[in-house]
């Protein structure tokens, strides 16, 4: 069977199912029909004859029998019900004696044999043998076992007949049946066939519209759903390709990382120091502040950088097991984020409004992630907002999933992204100076957490949200 094709399988399971089906339901309907006509051969004129004897109170006497096993064309006996004896019979004298040892020797049989020839023998008590004493009587109706067999035949070659016949049509629809429904299969095969040959030829072949007309529904969704399928390859070879330029950044990053960080924190430290030692004499130096404040930034940068380097690969497969996590509370994440920035936002001119819900309960999540999170998404809020403008903080109970919800509002221009470009994609940014990983490794961190992000945005700021499961 391994070496056979599926439509040689489809022919050959329908095919014995099929016959199997057949010889089981004409097994079955012969041995009914055979019951069935022993029993109106037999049964029934032994009953018809005792409702007769009961209706017209007919004597038992030898002419009597005889007439009546010509009106049933078959031998009839009857004696009293309480004695192994008979009282009349339409049987010869030698036969009647052979019927009475039998009598005697107990319960008739359904068949018996007398004088080389074989009786199927139907009984019958009848309350009311005569109209002489009315004594309980008993009926013997024996009709030849050959008779019962020839109509048996008959009607048995009917059903066979018939349930040969009822083969071959369901043969016929089972060839059918296996040809619609291996064509579409043969014609995918063959297409998938094509795609293995031409991996690398972007024009992907259509399938057509006949392929699936002629197939079951079921067979024509799954040759429409391959058709999608297929077509999608190519953005799966570019998601490839940007996978690749990822790995390839990450191990670029790492060594960035590594030749940038220690030179910057020696060069804020030296203009921390200067920019305290003119503080206290009483001087202050706005480029030393710049200075400080533009290392920050480029520290921020390759924080993220790093982030992006030390990612596993399976990092973006799915969300990661939050049970081991600790509860923290995201007001808590945003307050010790809020500390590193408000002296930025002091400068800038911009206030800082917080917005905690009542009863929001505490997630389960990696705080030094979602305080990353949380500092992306005030940075953005920050450099989006005026001189004079609001951030908003906010955290709530979502009511239809229960879901933790903490918001970034400004009071901006708004986000400007082109159309369809996914903000949360790496390389995509809205910011003349900015290399657009921010918010990717925000959506990275948020999923990993089996929680999700988005953002609205108008004419009045935008805002930036992420949802959280809630702990416990």
């Amino acid at each position: 069977m391994a070496t056979l094709s599926i439509r040689t399988r489809l022919i050959l399971v329908m095919n014995l199912l099929v016959a199997g089906v057949g010889a089981t339901v004409g097994w079955v309907g012969v041995a009914v029909t055979e019951q069935t006509v022993e029993s109106r051969l037999v049964d029934g004129p032994a009953r018809g004859a005792a409702r007769l004897f009961q209706a017209m109170r007919l004597p038992l006497s030898d002419e009597m029998m005889d007439r009546l096993a010509l009106l049933f064309d078959a031998h009839v006996a009857a004696g009293p019900a309480d004695r192994p004896a008979l009282a009349a019979s339409s049987l010869p004298s030698y036969e009647r004696h052979t019927l009475e040892r039998y009598l005697r020797a107990g319960p008739l049989p359904r068949r018996l044999t007398i004088a080389g020839r074989t009786y199927v023998v139907a009984t019958v008590e009848m309350p009311k043998g005569n109209e002489a004493d009315g004594a309980p009587a008993r009926l013997v109706l024996l009709v030849e076992a050959d008779k019962v067999l020839a109509a048996q035949r008959a009607a048995a070659g009917t059903i066979v007949w018939i349930t040969l016949g009822a083969v071959a049509v369901g043969t016929a629809l089972g060839l059918w049946l296996a040809w619609t429904m291996v064509r579409p299969l043969r014609a995918m095969a063959a297409r998938m066939d094509r795609v293995a040959e031409h991996a690398r030829d972007p024009e992907l072949p259509a399938v057509r519209p006949a392929d699936r007309a002629s197939a079951p529904r079921e067979l024509a969704r799954l040759a429409a759903a391959f058709d999608h399928l297929l077509l999608q390859l190519a953005d799966a070879r570019k998601q490839i390709a940007r996978s690749a330029r990822l790995a390839t950044l990450g191990q670029l990053s790492a060594a960035v990382v590594h030749e940038l960080r220690n030179p910057l924190s020696g060069l804020r430290m030296n203009a921390q120091v200067l920019a305290d030692e003119l503080a206290r004499a009483g001087r202050d130096d706005d480029a030393l502040r710049r200075i400080i404040r533009e290392t920050d930034r480029m520290e921020l940068y390759l924080a993220e950088l790093l982030t992006l380097a030390s990612s596993a690969p399976g990092d973006d497969a799915g969300p990661a097991d939050t049970a081991g996590f600790p509860e923290v509370r995201l007001e808590a994440v945003a307050e010790s984020a809020l500390a590193l920035l408000e002296g930025r936002c002091r400068h800038a001119g911009i206030a800082i409004r917080r917005d905690w819900g009542d009863g929001v309960p505490a997630v389960r999540a990696d705080e030094t992630r979602i305080r990353q999170v949380i500092v992306n998404l005030l940075l953005n809020a920050l450099d989006a907002t005026p001189s004079g403008g609001t951030m908003t903080l906010a955290t709530r109970r979502r009511t239809d999933d229960g879901a933790v919800r903490f918001s970034v509002a400004d009071t901006g221009p708004g986000v400007g992204v082109p159309d369809g470009a996914d903000l949360f994609d790496p390389f995509v940014t809205t910011k003349s100076d900015g290399v657009g990983l921010g918010l990717y490794v925000c959506r990275r961190n948020i999923e990993r957490h089996g929680g999700r992000i988005g953002y609205e945005s108008s004419a009045a700021g935008a805002t930036f949200w992420f949802d959280l499961p809630p702990a416990g």
